[in-house]
């Protein structure tokens, strides 16, 4: 379960600006934090089920598998061939094995809905309008009290509606809109400092849910 070199990603990101949002992989300590929320509750009502989605080749997979228990169930959907060839290759012999699937959360059909869902896809590099319907499809995928954790690079969304101009402004412009009116969702907030830049984690709620744990 040796982690990739680093350079393979970032010649990935590279090749693949817009969907690999950063140019190294999370760090540890982002990945921890990452999966925190999912292994937080003391009781469980049975197996886990966890959809990871943007995993890059799998710090924050790495960190799942490591603490998920025989009969839970972690899908991975990953757009990139080059970084699913590599979750295969690390994580094949884990006691809970993800399945991976190359292919666009908004074309992932699995017939099951998910306690949690973690993500790394870089929305800021992505049109407003898919980011909305990435959210949507996230929430339709989640259990009526599921949680959606995913991270956002500090001020990254901010500096980038600073310092671009033209379509490029406004595209960024509507996808704070769409991440402000999803404010009344979120249920933690936690800064990781110890990340090539610094991110934030975000955890949300299921719309559908009562707000109680």
């Amino acid at each position: 379960m040796a982690p990739p070199s680093p350079l393979r990603f970032f010649q990935q990101s590279l090749q693949q600006t817009a969907t690999v949002g950063a140019v190294w992989p999370s760090s540890r300590a982002l990945s921890r934090a990452m999966v925190a929320p999912v292994f937080s509750s003391v009781h469980r009502d049975g197996p886990l089920r966890v959809l990871e989605i943007g995993a890059g080749v799998g710090p924050v997979t790495e960190e799942l598998v490591s603490r998920m228990l025989p009969g839970d169930r972690l899908d991975v959907v990953e757009l990139n061939p080059e970084f699913c060839v590599v979750l295969r290759e690390r994580f094949g012999g884990a006691q809970v094995p993800p399945s991976v699937h190359e292919v666009s959360i908004l074309d992932f059909n699995p017939g099951i809905r998910y306690h949690h869902v973690v993500s790394g896809l870089p929305l800021a590099n992505f049109p407003a309008e898919m980011v909305e319907k990435i959210y949507a499809r996230i929430f339709e995928l989640l259990e009526p009290q599921g949680t959606f954790v995913m991270f956002e690079h500090v001020m990254g969304r901010e500096l980038m509606n600073t310092f671009t101009t033209g379509q490029s402004r406004e595209r960024i412009g509507k996808i704070l809109e769409i991440e402000q009116s999803l404010q009344p969702l979120v249920v933690e907030r936690r800064t990781v400092p110890l990340n090539v830049p610094p991110a934030r984690v975000l955890v949300r709620r299921h719309p559908g849910s009562s707000g109680e744990s």
